[in-house]
């Protein structure tokens, strides 16, 4: 189980594609909703449960972080809890002191950015509007420096798209191993900027066939994703939406929501942190979001399409069962690109492809080797 814990929804960043309220008209997670919360996840998943760390801009709140963090040590010592963090973050309070104290507790960081400098400053100023990229680009080199496989998250955009393949192939030259690309599905896509993705795609696709026959360690999502759900067929059934089951989100006020989109959204709390979790509620939502509509059905790529996806789902058209058109077209023009590539490199018989996508053992292995060098 992970709890996702919104600390608050204030951001020192005005991104074009998401809204949150300046710092004086934020609203913040308490202390006594943060500790419920761990509490409660650590009940549920005593063994291994996650908590990640969320905003608008979680850095806001450095000092809940690090106290929520002693309050689940003291668990652990207590009653055997056994929990890790994560935190994702646009950068701009990311500091060395702060890394240091993530090495000492164990807390994985990601980075929002959104590519190269004419990607990210397309859309990520602050409250000022001044563009952030120069203030963010020296905390790539940091990042690395203490934690070599953080995530770096990419938001692509009808505006930005032209740049998605310079951005990757960016992010990649400044040592990022592992690259989690979305969509923004809401954004104003038309005629021209789809055209322009599927040629971004393709250009990807030619960087990533480079890169992994040169065996460069690396990690980009959606590729990854659309390579498995071809060569794993049915067992990749555990990459499906599983709204509510595996990850909840709990707002600053301290209610639980099955999702991180879901959130604050009314009619879509599913209990809160002193009463737990309406079991029935849940249940119901998750069924809903399982049920396909008929076109999806009849669809031939629909095992391995996002229309799965709630938060999706919720965030483009309003409704958990609604699929954006958007998405569908996305998702028809993606999986023939990739399925090309991954012919392509199987035939080669390129040894870091078949290691990433048949040897189970690889993620274990990789790391080993990487101790040992």
């Amino acid at each position: 189980m992970h709890i996702t814990l919104h600390l608050t929804n204030g951001c020192n960043m005005k991104c074009d594609y998401c809204y949150a309220p300046p710092a004086d008209k934020r609203s913040d997670m308490t202390e006594d909703i943060a500790f419920h919360a761990v509490e409660y996840g650590s009940n549920i998943s005593p063994e291994n449960c996650g908590i990640i760390f969320f905003g608008g801009e979680p850095l806001l709140k450095k000092e809940l972080i690090t106290s929520t963090i002693e309050f689940s040590k003291e668990l652990k010592k207590k009653r055997g809890f056994r929990n890790h963090f994560k935190v994702t973050t646009n950068g701009l309070l990311l500091d060395e002191d702060f890394l240091e104290y993530c090495k000492s507790v164990n807390l994985m960081v990601a980075l929002s950015i959104d590519g190269n400098k004419e990607a990210h400053n397309m859309h990520r100023k602050t409250r000022s509007g001044e563009f952030t990229f120069n203030v963010i680009e020296p905390k790539i080199n940091l990042l690395l420096k203490y934690q070599p496989y953080a995530s770096f998250y990419m938001t692509v955009t009808p505006e930005n798209v032209k740049y998605y393949s310079e951005s990757f192939t960016y992010l990649i030259g400044k040592g990022a191993k592992y690259i989690i690309a979305s969509l923004n599905y809401a954004g104003n896509w038309n005629e021209e900027s789809l055209a322009e993705l599927k040629k971004q795609y393709k250009q990807l696709a030619h960087t990533y066939e480079k890169l992994t026959i040169e065996q460069r360690k690396f990690y980009f999502s959606p590729f990854e994703v659309k390579f498995s759900s071809h060569i794993k067929n049915d067992e990749l059934l555990c990459e499906k939406c599983h709204l509510g089951m595996r990850q909840v989100s709990v707002a600053f006020d301290g209610k639980i929501y099955p999702c991180v989109q879901f959130v604050s959204r009314p009619g879509f709390e599913i209990g809160d942190v002193w009463n737990g979790i309406d079991e029935n509620r849940r249940a119901s939502l998750y069924k809903l979001s399982q049920s396909k509509t008929s076109e999806c059905e009849r669809c031939a790529v629909s095992s391995r399409c996002n229309n799965n996806c709630s938060c999706l789902n919720i965030q483009t058209t309003g409704n958990i069962e609604e699929v954006s058109p958007i998405l569908c077209e996305t998702e028809r023009m993606l999986i023939p690109i990739v399925d090309r590539l991954g012919g392509r490199l199987y035939k080669k018989r390129a040894p870091m492809f078949i290691q990433k996508h048949f040897n189970s053992a690889y993620p274990l292995l990789s790391l080993l080797e990487d101790m040992n060098n």
